[in-house]
């Protein structure tokens, strides 16, 4: 691990995101508020990123939408890129480095810019805030270790693409890959429970006095509530207070955000489709105010009251009064320029999401061989009192569910301890067979109906052979590194090549199944060091966090090549 001044983590969310850091020797995090000037304070901006009409960045977070709102009525909002709510473009998607987003303007751009100009201006932010900390040093990226969280249900290739984003941004350079960690999202919040006293949780006292990660063998269940996703994670303290995971990450596309999406259709339902579609493209910035109060309603149960813009009151107002929108609803009411949402729509708008963490967390606790003693929930749809109170009512019984008092912060505040002490969690379950395609004496049995066969030295052989290296479901050490010989097929070979596959499949054969996909290729030369020796190439595999590495060695002359799986299509 590179020397390191501070530790920056960065919370890149679906809705919101945010960074808090540490300096080296100190033991306060710190981090920036924003939107103060707005009148609103959090502790993440908006998740949204403004482009000129020559693709030049402009503004990031609340500005971004401000700028662009003031501008709606303008030639220049059309001439100009905004992206909003884009980080789950690279969910469930056979991802690859050119891949397009699409403005609200209707024009395209490549994912990988407005991903990384999105890094850049944080990354700017935040040695912007280090020097105000420091007396005014200057700082540069390269003085910090990196962490950038990712969901943990997110694809091999879209940590990669965010690797590479980061690598972009200029957080890190390609010469020092190992300043910037990714971290799942649910195992930073993990790492930050399991080390919080009971005065940490909501719940208080009811927790007990140890802290869990001083008590070995405890099973624990973080769930973490986003905006865009339900993550999980499931973890046991070991001997030293690391952790191993028991289960592979879980999760879905259902996060806080499918609450919000309901609420819109409620609202143009409630007022019809073209009240409400012309309220939100000429009034984006009072769409943004809306939204965000009715996210503070999230955090309550039973009846709230919604502040109806200005605007929206206006143009609802052209056809009929206000009142009679309500008047045949039993949702909502009616209140002097608020709209009173009844404590059952409330709960309503949160079925879909509330299924989809029913469904995750019983999946989990069905399995024999898990004995979980609690189950954590955080982010910031942790804080709405209908999936505090839901998940409580649904498996109270069986474990203790806690959920921190900073919720909302537990992903970023366990983030930088995750960068200080990466291999935390000491082994992970893979979500995939990993393997290398080889070639094998040819046997009628086994390989009947494989045409790809080669005769070499009088001898046939199936050339499509897959040799597993780490089956799914399996347990892989932090780091750890599988070790294959191979030998070649002919005595004067010159060289050697290794193709690398994956697939979901735990008892692949062959690497032309459906499913396999190839993820990397190597050659090592193997010149002829003495006539008639028995030749051999070791592969090793290193199993990193988010990347891996292979390397092949010939070990008669020591000849090594080496290759990054690349997990993006081409």
């Amino acid at each position: 691990m590179a020397h390191s001044t501070f530790f920056i983590a960065v919370d890149f969310g679906t809705a919101f995101s945010g960074y808090c850091f540490k300096i080296k020797g100190a033991t306060q995090t710190r981090q920036p508020m924003w939107g103060e000037e707005r009148s609103i304070r959090t502790c993440k901006t908006r998740t949204s990123i403004l482009f000129d009409e020559n693709e030049k960045f402009l503004k990031f977070g609340y500005d971004a939408v401000i700028t662009y709102s003031k501008q709606i009525r303008t030639k220049e909002a059309k001439k100009c890129y905004l992206f909003d709510n884009f980080k789950m473009e690279l969910y469930g998607k056979d991802l690859h480095r050119d891949i397009m987003l699409t403005a609200k303007n209707g024009k395209q751009m490549r994912a990988m810019k407005v991903f990384s100009e999105s890094l850049r201006f944080i990354k700017d932010h935040a040695l912007e805030t280090i020097g105000k900390h420091t007396a005014g040093v200057k700082f540069s990226a390269s003085d910090a270790t990196w962490i950038l969280t990712v969901p943990a249900i997110w694809s091999a290739a879209a940590k990669q693409f965010m690797r590479e984003a980061a690598t972009e941004a200029g957080l890190v350079t390609e010469s020092e890959p190992d300043r910037l960690i990714i971290a799942l999202e649910p195992e930073a919040a993990s790492v930050w429970c399991r080390q919080l006293p009971s005065e940490g949780f909501i719940e208080g006292n009811i927790v007990g006095a140890e802290k869990i990660k001083e008590v070995p063998g405890t099973q624990y269940m973080v769930v973490d509530c986003g905006g865009g996703t339900i993550d999980i994670t499931v973890h046991e303290v070991v001997q030293g207070g690391c952790l191993k995971e028991l289960h592979k990450v879980s999760g879905s596309d259902m996060g806080g955000q499918t609450v919000d999406k309901n609420f819109k259709t409620f609202l143009r339902e409630l007022f019809s489709e073209e009240v409400y579609d012309e309220f939100e493209e000429n009034h984006p910035n009072d769409l943004l105010r809306l939204m965000y109060e009715f996210s503070n309603c999230k955090r309550y149960e039973g009846e709230v009251f919604v502040q109806c813009p200005y605007n929206l009151q206006q143009i609802a107002s052209r056809d009929q009064d206000i009142e009679d929108y309500f008047e045949y609803n039993n949702d909502a009411d009616w209140d002097e320029g608020q709209i009173i949402l009844s404590g059952e729509k409330l709960r309503a708008l949160h079925d879909d999401s509330l299924r989809s963490i029913e469904n995750l967390i019983k999946d989990i606790l069905k399995k024999p061989n898990l004995n979980i003693d609690y189950i954590f929930l955080v982010g910031g749809f942790a804080l709405s009192e209908y999936v505090y109170s839901f998940v409580k009512e649904m498996f109270g019984g069986q474990c203790k569910v806690l959920c921190p008092v900073d919720a909302q912060m537990a992903v970023l505040n366990g983030a930088v301890t995750f960068g200080m002490i990466p291999n935390v969690v000491e082994s992970r379950i893979s979500r995939f067979t990993y393997g290398i395609g080889t070639s094998v004496l040819f046997d009628e049995t086994k390989h009947k109906g494989k045409s790809k066969r080669v005769t070499k030295e009088g001898k046939v052989f199936c050339i499509v052979c897959f040799d597993r290296l780490v089956k799914r479901d399996e347990s892989v050490r932090y780091n750890e590194v599988r070790v294959h010989y191979f030998f070649p097929l002919e005595k004067d070979q010159k060289a050697v090549g290794f193709g690398f596959y994956y697939t979901e499949s735990k008892t692949a054969e062959f690497i032309d199944e459906p499913g396999m996909k190839k993820i990397g290729y190597l050659t090592v030369s193997m010149p002829v060091i003495k006539e008639g020796s028995s030749r051999s190439v070791i592969v090793n595999v290193k199993f990193g966090f988010t990347e891996m590495q292979a390397t092949a060695t010939d070990v008669d002359s020591g000849e090594t090549s080496s290759v990054k799986l690349d997990f993006m299509s081409k």
